[in-house]
């Protein structure tokens, strides 16, 4: 608590302006004064006489009464802090019951405040005081709830920023190899282009050379004979009539064949030239019927870049197996018959099956999750209902997964041999996940269907058929 107000209003007036002192001096006679008001006073009179006692000054420039100052500074500051009651000069020391004001004693015994109730400032204020430190205590509680909840929030961005430069480079190479494929088909089609362009052309070129021979030996033939029959003297004539003669019973040349089929090919080059390029494209295109979501995936689950496959990061998880480290495929469904592929190879610990996105939780899963687990050799089927053991003939090495939403059947076979390995019936009413768990480093890969183009028509209209 602070220490009550000692001095009184009127020692710390100036006797000239009568309000409190504002940049005190000192005369000789041990009177203060506002400098201003002095000066002024002094202005008016014959002398420097001191205003209380006429002591005459001998300087101009009295020195300041720096202590008079900070008492004078002290007091403004309180009592415009509200701790000096503004008219009384006094601590308020009391709190009104009835104007909820503190005031000072002089206050409580003015008529302002007649047949008012008051209380110490100190017992009233106790409880605003309580009331405050709890406000502040929620504020603090709230203050940290918000920062965990901004820096969960700057971990999701940095999050975002870090999933889109992913997603980006791994579009780009996808593209890469979708652009490098059509740049080998492109140099592939111009190298026969210039092929069949060579070929032709030799053909050509060779015809042209025999016609330049013959046409040679022909022109040397008729300038040989048309040059004989300038002489107009018939003895002349008659002198070098058997080397014309000779020349004259060279037979004439079969006349030339007419080539065809030596233009380039061009139906054959730009035919259905995209579509072709685009059949071709099977080779290095795969469609996979289940695309796994990385928003779903358990932190110590892995995911392949092309989401396709998916492995736990340490042995450790095979000596733990709480939870479910598993992953939900991108697209559920609610109506329709649906089938995925799963390579589950040596995997020795994983469960496939299919889930409602609300039951995917860290501890055990009570309703919405369908699947069947490979654990040690051995098959369990688990369903909202209870776990039941199934009968392992054969370890398969490819699982099916077969979802039948409107008949309300979940069916698991061994890829490879088509034999039965569990069916779950359940009336099915949310939407479903295809689900996919494991404990095991090696990975969980699902399998890409085969694809083939089927024509309808002799020309460009087309169907793509799923082969599963």
């Amino acid at each position: 608590m602070a220490p009550p107000w000692s001095a009184r209003m009127d020692e710390l007036s100036c006797p000239i302006c009568h309000d409190v002192f504002k940049d005190p001096v000192l005369l000789r006679c041990s009177h203060s004064f506002c400098n201003a008001c002095v000066h002024q006073w002094w202005s008016t009179k014959p002398c420097r006489q001191c205003p209380a006692c006429n002591t005459v000054s001998l300087t101009t420039a009295p020195p300041r009464n720096l202590v008079l100052k900070n008492l004078c500074e002290a007091f403004l500051l309180e009592q415009n802090s509200g701790v000096v009651c503004r008219l009384h000069a006094e601590r308020l020391k009391l709190f009104c019951l009835d104007d909820q004001t503190p005031v000072c004693v002089v206050c409580r015994d003015s008529r302002l405040h007649a047949n008012h109730h008051f209380s110490p400032v100190d017992e009233a204020a106790e409880p605003h005081r309580k009331d405050l430190r709890e406000y502040v205590a929620r504020s603090r509680k709230k203050l940290k709830l918000f920062n965990e909840v901004k820096l969960d929030l700057e971990e999701v961005d940095e999050a975002i920023c870090n999933q889109a430069l992913a997603t980006e480079t791994e579009i780009t190479n996808e593209f890469n190899v979708l652009v490098q494929f059509l740049m080998l088909d492109k140099e592939f089609r111009v190298a026969a282009l210039k092929e069949e362009e060579m070929c032709k052309r030799k053909v050509i070129m060779d015809k042209i050379t025999g016609l330049t021979d013959e046409i040679i030996a022909l022109e040397t033939t008729i300038q040989t004979i048309e040059d004989g029959l300038m002489d107009d003297d018939d003895a002349s004539l008659l002198l070098n009539i058997s080397a014309l003669t000779k020349a004259a019973q060279r037979p004439l040349p079969d006349d030339p064949e007419q080539v065809t089929g030596t233009r380039i090919d061009v139906a054959k080059h730009l035919g259905n030239m995209i579509f072709n390029a685009w059949c071709k494209m099977k080779q290095i295109v795969s469609y996979t019927p289940v695309i796994l979501n990385p928003n779903t995936a358990h932190p110590e689950l892995q995911l392949s870049e092309d989401l396709t496959s998916t492995r736990c990061r340490t042995d450790l998880a095979l000596e733990r197996m709480e939870g479910h480290r598993s992953a939900l495929g991108s697209e559920g469904f609610t109506s329709g018959r649906h089938s995925w592929d799963v390579e589950v190879g040596s995997n020795r610990m994983w469960a496939l099956g299919a889930m409602a996105p609300d039951a995917q939780k860290m501890g055990d899963v009570v309703s919405g999750l369908w699947m069947l687990r490979f654990n040690k050799g051995k098959f369990s089927a688990f369903s909202p209902s209870r776990p039941v053991s199934v009968p392992l003939k054969e370890r398969p090495r490819r699982v099916r997964v077969q979802l039948d939403w409107d008949r309300g059947t979940l069916s698991f076979l061994d890829r490879d041999t088509e034999a039965p390995i569990h069916t779950f019936t359940h009336r099915f009413t949310d939407r479903l996940f295809p689900y996919i768990n494991t404990w095991d480093t090696l990975p969980l890969k699902m399998l890409p269907v085969n694809l083939t183009v089927t024509l309808t028509r002799p020309v460009d209209n087309y169907q793509i058929k799923a082969v599963w």
